[in-house]
């Protein structure tokens, strides 16, 4: 049978983590209460086994797939209890899971074979200080009218359209957590907000980026390269280590990882269904 942990005892699946786990960055910010998620395992005493879900992003499988205690009933709290999680926290339609290993691809897989699966790959980067400089040169000016904004809660309270609060919690409790532990940048015209940068998921001085470019008219512009250059250089000025993280098929991402010196170090299988 398959538990939801207590968000205070969301430490005891911290045994189940491998040093060299590229997740472990939002499983640790989920288990701080840094960023929404649940866990879920086998046994709230002794886990063996847990599902880590950030909220309205990924399911993560950590601990022992052969564990039949936690994978036997895992197709159908995946169909209840999971989907009704996502639905209400988030609005959430899709079950989509990374699977670290083979073992766990073919447990997942069977869990939910009546479903009718997509698979990708999720590429973790590494940022590269000496590449970024080296490419920061070839970036475009930002054009006249627009303006780079470190996000706090000024920009934040005079966004007219309410993006960045849309946006913040998503991965946040509240506003002010994400003021507390996150970092952000943006571009505004006036004060819309046109283009933002931020920390989606933090533990320690590791950050996860999180970028997007609002209106489908102010792509590639290079909007989204300026806010992530100038979230870049806060992150080396303060000692941080930014994350890149992207699917295989996001080629937007992938190139823009690219140009602000990311460099390709893992992939782990992704697994995805509509409920």
């Amino acid at each position: 049978m398959i538990h939801r942990l207590e968000p205070k005892d969301y430490a005891k699946i911290r045994t189940l983590l491998s040093p060299d786990n590229v997740n472990n960055l939002t499983i640790h910010a989920i288990i701080n209460g840094t960023n929404r998620g649940a866990i879920y395992v086998d046994d709230v005493e002794q886990p063996r086994t847990a599902l880590v879900d950030q909220t309205g992003v990924i399911s993560i499988f950590v601990g022992d797939a052969a564990n039949e205690a936690f994978t036997a009933d895992l197709g159908a709290f995946i169909e209840g209890e999971l989907r009704s999680y996502t639905t209400e926290s988030c609005g959430g339609t899709h079950f989509l899971a990374v699977v670290p290993d083979e073992a766990w691809e073919e447990v997942v897989t069977k869990a939910i074979s009546h479903r009718e699966i997509e698979t990708d790959w999720e590429h973790y980067y590494q940022f590269n200080p000496e590449q970024f400089h080296a490419r920061k040169i070839s970036y475009r000016p930002l054009p006249e009218g627009y303006t780079l904004k470190r996000i706090d809660a000024g920009v934040i309270e005079n966004d007219p359209d309410n993006i960045l609060i849309e946006v913040v919690e998503e991965f946040y409790h509240s506003v002010d957590d994400f003021l507390q532990w996150g970092v952000g940048f943006c571009v505004c015209k006036g004060n819309a907000v046109v283009s933002a940068c931020l920390s989606c998921c933090v533990h320690e001085r590791d950050h996860e980026i999180s970028v997007e470019t609002y209106e489908e008219a102010d792509m590639n512009k290079g909007f989204a390269t300026h806010a992530c250059a100038a979230y870049l250089e806060h992150c080396m000025e303060h000692g941080l280590t930014p994350h890149w993280t992207t699917l295989e098929t996001n080629d937007e991402s992938v190139r823009l990882g690219t140009k602000l010196g990311f460099e390709p170090k893992k992939k782990c299988k992704i697994i995805e269904f509509e409920y």
